[in-house]
Parts: C-alpha cells; sequence; structure tokens
C-alpha cells in the first residue's frame, strides 16, 4: 500500500516539474504579457510547483526509511539519502529548504499582481512579509547544511582549492539572492511603500523559481560535486539568460507604449 502510494507521488512528482518546466514556463514567459495565455500558464505553474513540491515533502518523510519504485523502466531512488541503516538528515533537511524555498518563490511571484493592487489602496498584507520572513530562514538553513555536507564531503574526497571555492561560492550567491528577495518583501510591507515596477519582481521570482526547477533534474541525477553540479549551473545559466532576454524585450516594448 505503502509503495504504491509512493509510486503516485513521485510520478506526480516528476511529470509536474517535466510539464511545469518545458511547457508551461515557456507558454508564460514567450506569451504576450497580460494575455489569457500568460495568465492560464502563469497559474498554471504556480499550481505545477504545488504538486512538485508537496510530493516534495511526502517524499522526504520517506527519505526517513528509504524505498527505491520503478517507474518508465527507472528505479528512481526515493531516498538518495538513506545507506542501509544510515540517513543523512542534513540532506533530508537541505532538500526540504528547497521545497520551501521554491514554493514560495513561484507562489509570491504569482502573488505579485494581488499585492500591486492592494497597494493602491495603501494595503500591505502581512502574510507576505511572514511568508518571506519564512523564505529567508529556509535559505540561511539551505546554505549551512550544504556547507556543512560539503565540507564533510571534502574531508574524504579532498577537492581542488578552486572547486572547493567555486561551490562555496554558488551557495554563497544563493543565499544572498534570498536574502535580497526576502529582504525586497519586507521593506516594502514595513515601509508600506509600493514599488515603481512591480513587473520586474514578479519577473525574478517566477524565473528564479524556474531555475530551480531546472537545477532539479541535474541533482537529482548526478553528483552535484561533479557532472552534476556542471549540469545545474549551465541549465540555470540557460534559464537565466532567455528570461533576461525576455524581460529586456518586454521593457522595450513597454517603454515604447508608454512614450
Amino acid at each position: 500500500m505503502v509503495e504504491q502510494f509512493l509510486f503516485l507521488v513521485l510520478q506526480s512528482h516528476i511529470l509536474a516539474g517535466i510539464v511545469t518546466a518545458f511547457i508551461i514556463f515557456p507558454a508564460a514567459i514567450f506569451a504576450k504579457k497580460g494575455s489569457k495565455l500568460h495568465r492560464w500558464a502563469g497559474q498554471s505553474f504556480v499550481l505545477g510547483f504545488i504538486v512538485i513540491c508537496a510530493g516534495g515533502f511526502l517524499l522526504e518523510f520517506e527519505n526517513l526509511k528509504g524505498s527505491v519504485v520503478h517507474i518508465y523502466g527507472i528505479d528512481w531512488i526515493v531516498s538518495p539519502f538513506a545507506k542501509g541503516t544510515n540517513i543523512d538528515y542534513l540532506a533530508v533537511l537541505n532538500t526540504s529548504m528547497v521545497n520551501i524555498m521554491a514554493l514560495f518563490l513561484a507562489v509570491s511571484g504569482w502573488r505579485v499582481w494581488k499585492r500591486a493592487a492592494a497597494a493602491r489602496l495603501n494595503q500591505f498584507p502581512r502574510i507576505d512579509a511572514l511568508f518571506a520572513l519564512l523564505y529567508l530562514v529556509a535559505g540561511i538553513v539551505f546554505a549551512i547544511t550544504i556547507w556543512v555536507a560539503l565540507e564533510q564531503k571534502n574531508r574524504v574526497e579532498h577537492f581542488s582549492h578552486l572547486k572547493l571555492e567555486s561551490i562555496h561560492f554558488v551557495i554563497l550567491a544563493a543565499v544572498a539572492f534570498v536574502s535580497f528577495d526576502a529582504g525586497q518583501d519586507i521593506k516594502i510591507y514595513l515601509l508600506r511603500n509600493a514599488p515603481k515596477q512591480w513587473w520586474t519582481i514578479h519577473a525574478r521570482k517566477m524565473i528564479s523559481a524556474q531555475m530551480g526547477l531546472a537545477a532539479a533534474f541535474p541533482y537529482r541525477c548526478g553528483d552535484m560535486t561533479g557532472i552534476g553540479g556542471i549540469l545545474m549551473v549551465v541549465s540555470m545559466s540557460l534559464v537565466l539568460l532567455i528570461g533576461i532576454l525576455v524581460a529586456m524585450r518586454f521593457k522595450k516594448q513597454r517603454d515604447l507604449v508608454i512614450s
């Protein structure tokens, strides 16, 4: 019974990730901004993340026991951090924080326009600041756990100085982004001062959520300190580049309309 349930959860988790990353996000980012397709794709993007992260949390609980589920002719390790009776609780905590951050980015990015409408009435919902605070805590815990895990692995494998410092830089860059993004949301609430361009916040959050989703595939399939880590950086960079180009095009079109 448990195995059947895990089969459904993992299958939904994987399918939601594939559809959200490769179908829904492209539809949203290339659709005309504000169009029905754009709004539909945006709502579907958030729904996809809810399914992904909900499944992720359920699978994290299973990480405490360990299980392998057979899907698509492949044995998927539901608990990649469980080896026999030895469980890497640090890694379970780390991936749980990733789920929280990913879900926050998608939901808060979708909520931007509701916040913009509320701000025009001089209303700044407290819930957004509270979620941002949770997001910030999750980002800090994520950075600490992955840093400690990296140091533990380094004591065994003895990474080169360049490789170690490169990974340290990526971790610091990630927590710096989370601090900035969460700080902006908290600042808006505390100062009750709406930004001039809400769309930039919306774009930043949604593109960042997609970057995290793109990184999830190589993260689950490869060693983060090896080819998996390289593929993570490449996939995230590709999404970021596409996002920047689309945002620049939108800004240019918007400026023409305003002028």
